[in-house]
């Protein structure tokens, strides 16, 4: 695999690692006696009371850890939540496909819905998290086999008000769908049947084809954009149900974003009819100063372009980070797949004592301006 060409290749097989590791490590024990929001020092109010007055949702991933001042942190920003790793299927189900074990994903719901966030299904389908039993080579046992687990989950939690139905399966090569059995034979009609059954079982839910490497300005993005673009427009010609795109938007200042891209492409995407949620959002600060101040500021300035381009078109409903603080994320425990030398990472909005950094009011500020959606579909 060629790193430069292909940035985010692996970055959630990585991150699924660390989940099956820190899943069996306790619960959420007493998750739903934090209470009521908190006040806050750093601001009025939060980024989801600044972002619904523009017609935006907020949110952002939680991998079910009991802290309560990160607790408190979600409830004061987040409409939504997103599972990290807790409902994806290697987390939720026994090589059997008889023995199903939720754990940490039901404390994390009832969490949800004692603090009136919703949750963001993700996800239905991701190849780097596949049981045995999901992974059959006839293709009407894998169709009965998934049909199985989206029964599971998708009614387990019928307060998931959208679904990445399936996850990366989007080619960084010159074909349509990445070099897997099940998409190589069936592409389309596997897609098709995942998102048909879907809104079967959750018709009011909002259903994402979600994916990375569809932010950057370089030429490996564009044309992932282009293929995207086209197999979407396949998909809904041929009636299937689908109502958002997810861009990861795991931004690096190696790859910088051309405004111009996204926005021809959020465009693209508007025109057909469906909406985008901006689904994983943080910017990995490898190649910048050590110095935490000079940082910190270049940091904010990626959160703040990217989100002043993207939040200029209407068609943007969401922003969901890949977690809001420093503590407990992803890139700063070591599972990105390019990691800074020196001095520790610091890729997201709050530090690691949870006080706010530059990159908050950059996001804040960008939120402000948005131009306020006049409709959306959310929630369905």
């Amino acid at each position: 695999m060629n790193v430069v060409l292909e940035p985010y290749k692996n970055l959630e097989m990585e991150h699924s690692r660390r989940g099956l590791l820190r899943l069996t490590a306790g619960g959420l024990a007493f998750i739903t006696g934090v209470g009521a929001t908190s006040s806050s020092t750093y601001a009025s109010s939060g980024l989801k009371d600044v972002a619904l007055a523009r017609g935006i949702e907020i949110g952002s991933a939680f991998n079910g850890w009991f802290h309560k001042p990160l607790l408190r942190l979600l409830i004061e920003n987040c409409d939504v939540i997103t599972p990290e790793n807790a409902m994806k299927a290697a987390n939720i189900s026994a090589d059997d496909g008889r023995t199903l074990t939720p754990g940490v994903m039901d404390d994390i719901a009832t969490f949800c819905s004692k603090n009136r966030m919703r949750i963001h299904g993700h996800t239905l389908f991701w190849h780097q998290s596949l049981p045995n039993w999901l992974q059959t080579s006839d293709f009407k046992q894998t169709k009965k086999a998934y049909l199985q687990h989206l029964r599971f989950v998708m009614t387990r939690y019928p307060q998931a008000t959208s679904w990445d139905v399936v996850n990366e399966v989007m080619s960084d090569q010159k074909r349509p769908y990445r070099a897997l059995p099940v998409l190589d034979t069936h592409g389309d009609a596997f897609v098709g049947f995942l998102f048909e059954t879907a809104r079967e079982l959750a018709p009011k839910a909002n259903l994402v084809i979600n994916d990375y490497n569809l932010a950057c300005g370089t030429e490996f993005c564009d044309e992932k954009r282009g293929r995207l673009v086209t197999s979407l427009e396949r998909l809904l010609r041929a009636g299937i149900p689908i109502d958002a795109v997810g861009i990861q938007a795991h931004l690096a200042p190696r790859w910088p974003v051309v405004s111009t891209s996204l926005q021809a492409f959020l465009t693209d995407i508007g025109d057909l009819g469906v909406d985008v949620f901006i689904t994983e959002l943080d910017v990995n600060d490898i190649d910048l100063p050590d110095d935490v101040s000079a940082r910190d500021q270049s940091v904010a300035q990626i959160y703040a372009d990217f989100l002043e381009a993207a939040l200029e078109n209407q068609v943007v409903k969401r922003v969901s980070f890949w977690g809001l603080t420093d503590k407990f994320h992803w890139i700063v425990e070591g599972y990105a797949p390019f990691s800074r030398s020196g001095s520790p990472p610091r890729p997201a909005l709050f530090d690691q004592d949870l006080q706010p950094k530059p990159s908050y009011f950059a996001v804040r500020d960008a939120l402000s301006r948005a131009p306020k959606r006049e409709s959306s579909r959310l929630p369905r």
